[in-house]
């Protein structure tokens, strides 16, 4: 099995070493979906450590529900694809493609991503609110080798000087 990898941003704070069931993932953003790599892992982490050096944080709100996924039974809550979003999403494509990385689903990337969070069990964001991107997160989604588990690698945090 590839070692596969997500991009994302969690909107309560996770420790850089969380590990959690691919079930029950914490409330997040995918901003980068599930791709392999063609070059080391280490290269990725030095490009995005460079890339959120010239990233402001930025507020994303959502706007109203969807439903996702091949039969249509994901609910989702979109977020408004403003200017910053879909930036930061096309600056780590950008980022992503310098280390020869392969997407599962390169169908929704680009002019085909469309910004949102995937409704838990429990948790949702509320629609209209504004929420702060602050930070980004690579994930491992096989650690060690385990289709069951995630796990952070680490987070980012955006600082534009």
């Amino acid at each position: 099995m590839s070692q596969k990898y997500v991009i994302a941003h969690f909107f309560d704070a996770q420790a850089s070493s969380a590990n959690f069931s691919a079930l029950e993932w914490p409330l997040h953003v995918t901003l980068l979906p599930i791709f392999t790599l063609r070059r080391p892992l280490e290269k990725l982490v030095y490009q995005l450590d460079r890339l959120t050096l010239s990233i402001a944080p930025f507020d994303i709100k959502t706007e109203g529900q969807a439903l996702f996924g091949a039969d249509k039974d994901v609910r989702v809550s979109l977020v408004r694809p403003d200017k910053e979003i879909v930036d930061l999403h096309n600056k780590l494509v950008t980022m992503s493609r310098s280390v020869l990385a392969i997407y599962d689903t390169p169908q929704f990337i680009g002019k085909g991503y469309r910004p949102h969070m995937t409704i838990q069990d429990e948790e949702e964001l509320h629609d209209g609110q504004i929420y702060r991107i602050e930070n980004v997160s690579l994930v491992d989604m096989y650690p060690n080798n385990n289709i069951n588990r995630r796990a952070i690698i680490d987070t980012y945090i955006l600082r534009s000087d």
